[in-house]
């Protein structure tokens, strides 16, 4: 029993991100962004309708990237909702933040919206192959297209964009901070890329 006990203590430190003093799970959900939307905004009504995350990431527990085939998943720290249900409220709120993609509507709104988007969410972990540079991993596939007599109409805007944000330090709350960054990023280079599609357009 002795030397059983070692090893354990071991095993408990080797799992996951970062040992907790107290072993309880951490739960985050992404930072929204801090200036609120402009009041004026373009004349389109635009809705998410669909975020996606690929089955690799699709779990609330966070996953980490230890090696090039191999990933962990963290039973100590996770996301407070599905992942889904937290990118997508994140990202609405970045959408309108800018004001370029028009008014965001909300998932269940009575408005009809003359754009729709759709985002895939292809990688989304820690990725700690390189033990000196840890990085949290984003990347999104956004899809932005019409909708005309409740169908699907041209494609707006078709755009995939990843993000690889340093950690401070190896820690679950250092990671969310990474991806919170990453998104930031990712959702500035959208805006950005709409804007100049918008005003090509007007």
């Amino acid at each position: 029993m002795r030397k059983l006990v070692p090893i354990l203590l071991m095993a408990a430190c080797l799992g996951g991100c970062v040992s907790n003093p107290g072993w309880k799970r951490q739960a985050f959900a992404f930072s929204l962004p801090a200036d609120p939307p402009p009041t004026l905004v373009g004349t389109n009504l635009v809705s998410l309708n669909h975020v996606s995350i690929s089955p690799l990431f699709h779990s609330r527990s966070f996953t980490y990237r230890t090696a090039e085939d191999r990933y962990e998943q963290d039973p100590y720290a996770g996301f407070l909702i599905p992942p889904e249900r937290a990118l997508g409220e994140a990202i609405r709120a970045w959408m309108r933040t800018e004001g370029g993609f028009g008014r965001v509507v909300e998932p269940g709104s009575s408005l009809a919206p003359a754009l729709v988007a759709e985002v895939t969410v292809t990688a989304l972990y820690g990725d700690f192959r390189k033990a000196s540079r840890p990085v949290g991993t984003m990347e999104l596939h956004f899809i932005l297209y019409e909708v005309k007599e409740d169908a699907p109409g041209r494609v707006l805007l078709d755009k995939v964009c990843s993000r690889d944000t340093a950690l401070t330090n190896k820690t679950p709350a250092a990671l969310m901070a990474a991806w919170d960054a990453d998104l930031r990023a990712i959702m500035e280079e959208l805006n950005s890329s709409y804007a100049k599609l918008d005003s090509t357009a007007d």
